[in-house]
This record gives structure tokens, C-alpha cells and sequence, in this order.
């Protein structure tokens, strides 16, 4: 009898122990924030096969990421990186110093609209010196009046 009595009070502790775990994972995830951000196609693919590579949740590759970066980085840096966007707040292309046609040869995306672009779309491309080059579809083409 004694002995399904410590039984019984091993599973109760076991459960208990159990169920201040999970109530304790749920006040840890009360506390942290949900931040959204836009990303092109490519670079989302990229994130998630890094996150698989090194076998942890997207969130949390992005959060080391993002953490690691604000850490290491000065004010200055981090208001020079902003203020190197491509793309300004009135959606121009001040740093583009030339467009020319091309054909796609990949899927990729619209920098001004998001547009999905499929591989053998005719787009613009932009040449911003140092940088990556910015791709646009035909649409905004001729909204902002490129090339």
C-alpha cells in the first residue's frame, strides 16, 4: 500500500513539475513582441534554408540576427544604413545613376509595388553604384516615370 502511495505522490510531482514548465513558457512568450517586416522573395527563400541548416525556428535565426547586429552597431551606423535605402519614404530612386531593359531570367519581385515577376518578364533595372542593382516592373516604370 505504501508503495503505490509514493508512486502516486511521484506522478503528482511529476505532473505538477510539468505543468510549471508549461505555465512558465507561456508567460515567456506573453512577454515577447511581434515585429513585422517585408522581405523579398529571395530573401525570405534564403532565411529559411539557414534556419533549417542550422536547425532552428526562422524567429529565432531573425532575432539573433537583428540582436546581434543592433549590439555590435553604433547610431551613426545604423542611421547611415537606413538612410542608404534604396527605395526613400516617397518611394523615388535618388541613388539609381541609370535604367536599362532586361529579361528575367528568375522569378523575382517588384522593389516599388511587391509585384510578383515571373522568369522571361521584361522589367527595369536600376544601377546604384557599390550596391545591388533595383529591379521594376513596367507598371512602375511608368509611374515614376523611368527610362
Amino acid at each position: 500500500m505504501e508503495n503505490r502511495r509514493d508512486d502516486m505522490r511521484a506522478m503528482a510531482t511529476e505532473r505538477a513539475s510539468s505543468m510549471r514548465q508549461q505555465a512558465l513558457a507561456t508567460a515567456a512568450k506573453r512577454k515577447q513582441e511581434y515585429l513585422g517586416a517585408r522581405v523579398s522573395k529571395q530573401l525570405r527563400e534564403k532565411i529559411i534554408l539557414k534556419a533549417e541548416e542550422l536547425r532552428i525556428p526562422v524567429s529565432i535565426l531573425i532575432r539573433n540576427i537583428l540582436t546581434d547586429y543592433i549590439d555590435n552597431q553604433t547610431v551613426d551606423d545604423i542611421s547611415q544604413v537606413t538612410s542608404e535605402s534604396v527605395v526613400d519614404n516617397k518611394g523615388g530612386f535618388d541613388d539609381v545613376i541609370g535604367w536599362d531593359r532586361l529579361t528575367l531570367n528568375k522569378e523575382m519581385s517588384c522593389e516599388h509595388c511587391s509585384q510578383k515577376l515571373n522568369k522571361g518578364t521584361e522589367v527595369v533595372y536600376g544601377i546604384i553604384p557599390g550596391k545591388n542593382h533595383v529591379i521594376i516592373c513596367k507598371k512602375c516604370k511608368t509611374i515614376e516615370g523611368i527610362g
